[in-house]
């Protein structure tokens, strides 16, 4: 903490990048016990060490690195991302949030379960955020805890949930460094460190701030196995890039594809029929796309960072490394700016994977979401998951031979504002509204979601689609994926 009386922690002394807050001892003491632990590290390695015919084979590591309000094709102006994990491993073409929805997402992620089964349904206290999530029980069985009771070290770093006000740690984290209380304000901001609160000011980059504690606990724990969640609030407004990054997208033009201020809206759920983008709109929506890269790019420097130093603690082949975000983002797609739409702006996400036994450089077309997450580490690590998982492992799809059957249908659903419900598949995308509006594109021939087809679709496919959406809007476990199927 700096001198004085603030309270307030600035950026760290020393080497850039250094873990904050952990120093080192020195003296001809420790030196000759680290001299002495050594010789008998390696007298106890050579005696008692297995031979390679019998030596079992070593638990995977886990960083999962989760963003908040990233729309999926900003993961273009991130160089580091796609060089370290997106060449290095697979990256999803049809990854899905199945609740575009901060909280309700968060609690999917660490659960495996659909919105419908947590009931976090929103970011609020009554029926959602972190005070729902612990008042339901949820944060006793979460991937966190599994791999904790497995042997795992788990950490986590950022954002909980919308509410978290540090009054408690989750348990099934060994190292907790959470964002607590606002952090919109403009000079600090505070964390959580393991029940403790400490303030950090603006000078010190909050995702700087990850990228560090995160570091810290990836070599604290190098001769386990362990499973560390890195949250960021990045790209979420407002837009705190690191001050090197400041003006690095000055002037940026907003993506103009058909469906930005589309032009004709009247066979749009009535709901979300509004006027055409005004000229401030417009630039309003510019400045937050030019935020969200530049805050963006101290996410890369982060990932950049953090494999980095995965292959100096030579941790890097063992470790799976997964990178998405909580909920995607329209920037003036179909005229609206916001989340929790049926639109592929708003529930798509990046997705993308490396790690032991994944193909370099590969891209899948399977559909998959954010419910597969816990069920996926959980098999990497060789733990049971949270209990009843709707999700599956994404472990087939993601080797060198993946399946050649998978889920042919996808849950999308939501239950804040005007609630629906939406079905995936790898053609179709059909939504129904609880107002009665219908939606249905055809992805293949529209893929910016202009037409609604609705009202001229066969009665055939319709009724196979509202069939199947019926099975997974109350679906639990094994049921959903039979109904997926």
């Amino acid at each position: 903490m700096q001198a004085g009386s603030t309270g307030v922690e600035g950026p760290p002394r020393g080497r850039p990048g250094a873990p904050h807050g952990r120093g080192t001892t020195g003296g001809i003491g420790a030196a000759l016990s680290a001299l002495l632990a050594a010789v008998l590290a390696v007298f106890f390695l050579s005696a008692c060490a297995p031979s390679e015919e019998t030596a079992a084979p070593e638990r995977p590591n886990v960083l999962l690195v989760v963003t908040d309000d990233q729309p999926a094709t900003t993961v273009r102006h991130m160089p580091k991302l796609k060089k370290l994990v997106g060449e290095r491993g697979v990256s999803f073409g049809r990854a899905y949030l199945s609740d575009p929805l901060c909280c309700p997402s968060r609690a999917t992620i660490l659960t495996g379960k659909y919105t419908h089964n947590h009931d976090v349904t929103n970011n609020h206290h009554r029926k959602g955020g972190a005070r729902k999530f612990r008042e339901e029980g949820l944060h006793r069985d979460t991937i966190g805890t599994r791999l904790k009771e497995s042997g795992y070290a788990t950490g986590y770093f950022g954002k909980w949930m919308n509410g978290y006000d540090g009054g408690y740690v989750p348990p099934g984290w060994d190292r907790w460094f959470a964002f607590s209380g606002d952090l919109n304000r403009p000079d600090s901001y505070e964390v959580n460190s393991d029940g403790r609160p400490r303030t950090f000011s603006r000078g010190y980059n909050e995702t700087d701030l990850l990228r560090d504690e995160a570091a810290g606990f990836v070599k604290e724990h190098r001769d386990e196995p362990w499973m560390a969640v890195v949250a960021t609030h990045a790209p979420h407004g407002p837009y705190w890039p690191p001050e090197r990054h400041e003006g690095s997208f000055d002037g940026a033009k907003l993506p103009r594809t058909p469906a930005f201020d589309e032009n004709d809206v009247s066979n749009k759920p009535e709901a979300y029929r509004r006027p055409p983008l005004s000229g401030e709109e417009k630039r309003k929506l510019r400045g937050a796309y030019e935020g969200k890269l530049e805050a963006l790019q101290g996410v890369d420097d982060l990932v950049g960072g953090l494999v980095g130093v995965l292959e100096k603690t030579k941790q890097l082949e063992n470790t799976y490394v997964v990178y998405l975000t909580d909920n995607g983002y329209l920037l003036g797609e179909h005229r609206h700016e916001a989340k929790g739409k049926p639109y592929e702006g708003s529930i798509r996400t990046p997705l993308l994977v490396r790690g032991p036994g994944v193909p370099a450089g590969e891209r899948r077309e399977e559909l998959v979401a954010n419910v597969d997450l816990a069920p996926t580490i959980a098999a990497w690590a060789g733990a049971p998951p949270p209990e009843n998982p709707d999700g599956r492992s994404l472990a087939p799809v993601l080797s060198s031979s993946p399946p050649d059957s998978w889920r042919e249908a996808l849950l999308i659903e939501h239950f804040v504002g005007s609630d629906w419900a939406g079905l995936r598949t790898p053609r179709y995308a059909y939504v129904e509204h609880e107002d009665g509006d219908r939606e249905l594109y055809d992805m293949h021939n529209d893929p910016y979601q202009i037409d609604n087809i609705h009202d001229k679709a066969g009665g055939t496919l319709l009724k196979a689609l509202r069939a199947r959406l019926d099975s997974l809007k109350g679906c639990a476990g094994k049921q959903c994926r039979e109904a997926e199927s």
